[in-house]
C-alpha cells in the first residue's frame, strides 16, 4: 500500500513539500542557531534616510520584514519546524490513542462505547478552537500579556499540547470505532466468527489490512485539523509558548512570538493586514495555506489509491461470484 502512494503524484508532491520544510528549517537551526537577520536604516551616498522599516518583499525580498524590522524569510524558515513539527505530534498522540481506544473498545466493551457515545458525540458540534480557547487563555496570555510569565516555556508548551491533545480525541475515537463496526458486518467476518476465531486473531489477522490505509489516511487528516486550531488561536491572541514584549520600528509596544510558529505569526501582525503593511501577516497565513494544501494534496492521493484499490476488489469479488455461478460439465450433464 505505501507504494501504492509513493506512486500518486499528488502524495509524493504534497509530501515533497512538507519534508523540504521541515528539513530546511532543522538544517538551518543547527547550522545557524536560529539566526534571525535585522534589516537597517537604508541611507544614500551623502547620509540621507531613504528607506526605513519594515520593507515589502519588493524592497526587501524575498517576504520583506516585519514591524521590529526582522527577516520574514528566516522567520517564516525557523517557524516552519515548529507549526508543521507540533501539528504532527499532536495529530501523532491523538491518533495512536484514540486509534487504540477506539478499536478496543468497539470489539471488546461495545455496550460502554454505546453509552458514551451521546457524549463523544458532543465534541462535534463544539468548536475546538472555543474549547482550547477556554482552557488556554490564563496560561498563555494572561501572564504573557501582564507582568511576566509564572511557568517556563516548556511548561507553557506542554500544557498546550495536553489540552490540544484531549481535545481532539473524541472524535477520532468515534470515527475508528465506526470504521471497525463497519467491517465487522462483513461476511468474511462472520465466517471467522463462526469458525471459532478470537477477537485478538480476528483484529490482527483480519481487520487490521483493511484498517492500515484508513488510519493513515484518519491521521494525515488530522493533521489538517489540528494546523486550522492553531492558526485560529493565532488569531485569537493565543501563542504557542507565549510572547515576548518588544519595541517596534514606531517606538510601540509589540508583542512577538517565542518560538516563531507560524499561528503565533498571523495573531500578532493580523493588525497589519488591512495597512499598507499588509506582508506582515499575508506571509504566514500564505504559508499555512500552502502546507494545509500539500497535506489536502497527500490525502487525495491516497484517497484515489484506496478507492482504486476498492474497485479493482469489488470487480474480482463479481468474477468470483460469476465464475461460481457457471455449473459444473457434471452439473449440466445432469440437468439436460
Amino acid at each position: 500500500m505505501v507504494r501504492a502512494f509513493l506512486k500518486n503524484k499528488r502524495f509524493v508532491l504534497g509530501g515533497s513539500f512538507i519534508l523540504l520544510l521541515l528539513i530546511s528549517s532543522i538544517v538551518y537551526s543547527v547550522l545557524f542557531d536560529n539566526h534571525i537577520p535585522v534589516a537597517s536604516i537604508m541611507t544614500d551616498e551623502n547620509g540621507t534616510i531613504v528607506g526605513k522599516p519594515p520593507y515589502s518583499p519588493w524592497v526587501h525580498p524575498p517576504f520583506g520584514t516585519d514591524h521590529v524590522s526582522r527577516d520574514l524569510f528566516f522567520i517564516i524558515l525557523i517557524g516552519a519546524k515548529y507549526t508543521l513539527g507540533l501539528a504532527l505530534g499532536i495529530a501523532l498522540i491523538r491518533f495512536v490513542f484514540s486509534s487504540v481506544a477506539g478499536i478496543l473498545l468497539q470489539l471488546y466493551f461495545p455496550s460502554f462505547l454505546k453509552k458514551g457515545k451521546p457524549w463523544f458525540e458532543g465534541f462535534y458540534y463544539f468548536p475546538a478552537s472555543i474549547l482550547a480557547y477556554l482552557f488556554l487563555f490564563f496560561i498563555l496570555r494572561e501572564d504573557g500579556y501582564g507582568d511576566g510569565f509564572s511557568t517556563t516555556f516548556t511548561e507553557r508548551v506542554i500544557f498546550e499540547m495536553i489540552v490540544l491533545i484531549i481535545i481532539g480525541i473524541p472524535i477520532i475515537l468515534i470515527n475508528v470505532s465506526k470504521e471497525v463496526a463497519i467491517l465487522q458486518r462483513k461476511e468474511f467476518i462472520d465466517s471467522v466468527k463462526v469458525l471459532g476465531g478470537s477477537r485478538w486473531h480476528l483484529l490482527t489477522i483480519h481487520l487490521m489490512p483493511y484498517l492500515h490505509p484508513q488510519l493513515f489516511l484518519l491521521f494525515v487528516r488530522e493533521v489538517i485539523q489540528v494546523l486550522l486550531l492553531l492558526a485560529h488561536l493565532g488569531i485569537l491572541n493565543l501563542l504557542f509558548g507565549g510572547a515576548l514584549l518588544k519595541t517596534d520600528m514606531f517606538d510601540k509596544a509589540a508583542f512577538v512570538s517565542l518560538s516563531s510558529e507560524w499561528s503565533g505569526l498571523i495573531g500578532t501582525n493580523f493588525r497589519f493586514l488591512y495597512t499598507s503593511y499588509y506582508w506582515i501577516p499575508l506571509v504566514p497565513i500564505l504559508c499555512f495555506t500552502l502546507a494545509i494544501l500539500a497535506f489536502k494534496l497527500m490525502v487525495e492521493g491516497m484517497e484515489y489509491v484506496l478507492d482504486t484499490k476498492q474497485i479493482v476488489r469489488n470487480q474480482v469479488e463479481e468474477k468470483g461470484e460469476k465464475i461460481a455461478e457457471v455449473p459444473s460439465k457434471k452439473e449440466a450433464f445432469d440437468y439436460l
